[in-house]
């Protein structure tokens, strides 16, 4: 038989092990808006894919005239994309502060309670000690805000970002009713049924996620992947229909004859590219079966920061009204 010692001796090695193996879940060395902007105009020159692709006219009333524009294809980093492992531990430092400080927390808690008749569980999935983590569940908190890509635009030049520096479009926690309960995703699923076959992020053999539902829970065994798809998810909301979810929508506009992409998995990088800007800075490709985040996740604890950028295509504005634009580019696409 085993005596009190011994079982208490088990019991604390038990323990230990589980210490051992359990995932961390801060972010250490929050990333800053300064790195934060000095990293994506490190990509900038291999991004951008900047080129004339046409000519607008447009009519000035003082002093009156015809003025002539270029019309510009080129991708904007636009939109950032924050996913953490619980709230109160963004990866941004400036967002961290502004939208997930105790007062933004407190009330988010509450939102909730009244809504649901519940607490907010977090439910991540995180300190376990399984270390596949095979079937799980990772709930991503996640937040879509506006880039500082207007500090790199050159007037009449570049395009101006339709997105605005600092401002909240989308946010996990605000949006907990909806995302926890599925109502927005089961509204929008009844109107895109197309998107529950054919939509997979990655092969069968290497599986990150689904376009939709586009929920904030990933069943995911690698936090990486969970993340990068829970980011596509919240960008996906963003810039396009979003149903009953809580969100800022972007108006995939950059003004007269000037159209900017809608997220949506772009595998071959026609209208959005990924990078990833903290822990590391490097471009990346949703669903490549080679990619499992290895070393970001060490670094980061499972804590990310992601720029998307977006194609715009149209008219560079010019002083007064566009009288005419080449080519015709059409109107902002929402799925």
């Amino acid at each position: 038989m085993l005596t009190n010692s011994r079982v208490l001796a088990i019991s604390c090695f038990s323990c230990l092990l589980q210490t051992a193996n359990a995932e961390s879940i801060k972010p250490p060395n929050p990333i800053n808006t300064a790195v934060l902007i000095e990293r994506v105009l490190e990509k900038t020159v291999q991004n951008t894919h900047y080129r004339p692709i046409g000519a607008c006219l447009w009519i000035r009333k003082f002093p009156p005239g015809i003025e002539t524009g270029a019309a510009i294809e080129q991708y904007l980093p636009d939109l950032v994309v924050t996913v953490s492992n619980q709230p109160g531990s963004n990866p941004w430092q400036e967002v961290g502060l502004a939208y997930e400080n105790q007062a933004a927390l407190k009330a988010y808690q509450s939102a909730f309670q009244q809504a649901t008749g519940m607490l907010f569980d977090i439910a991540d999935g995180s300190n376990q000690i399984n270390p596949e983590h095979i079937n799980e569940q990772r709930t991503r908190i996640v937040s879509v805000i506006g880039s500082p890509a207007g500090l790199y635009r050159l007037p009449k030049v570049t395009h101006k970002p339709e997105t605005r520096f600092g401002k909240p479009y989308y946010s996990s926690l605000a949006d907990a009713v909806s995302d926890r309960t599925e109502a927005g995703e089961i509204a929008y699923m009844a109107t895109h049924p197309n998107l529950l076959f054919g939509h997979d992020i990655g092969t069968f053999t290497n599986y990150w996620g689904q376009e939709s539902p586009r929920l904030m829970r990933i069943t995911q065994p690698s936090r990486f992947r969970a993340s990068v798809v829970a980011a596509m998810h919240a960008a996906d909301i963003v810039t396009n229909k979003q149903s009953l979810h809580v969100a800022q929508p972007t108006r995939n506009s950059c003004g007269a004859n000037c159209v900017v992409a809608n997220v949506i998995h772009d595998p071959k990088h026609e209208h959005v590219s990924w990078q990833e800007v903290y822990p590391n800075n490097r471009m990346i490709e949703p669903g490549d079966p080679n990619d499992y985040g290895t070393a970001d996740d060490s670094k980061g604890n499972g804590n990310y920061v992601f720029v998307i950028w977006r194609k715009y295509r149209g008219c560079i504005k010019q002083s007064g009204k566009l009288l005419q634009g080449f080519p015709v580019v059409g109107k902002p696409q929402k799925r």
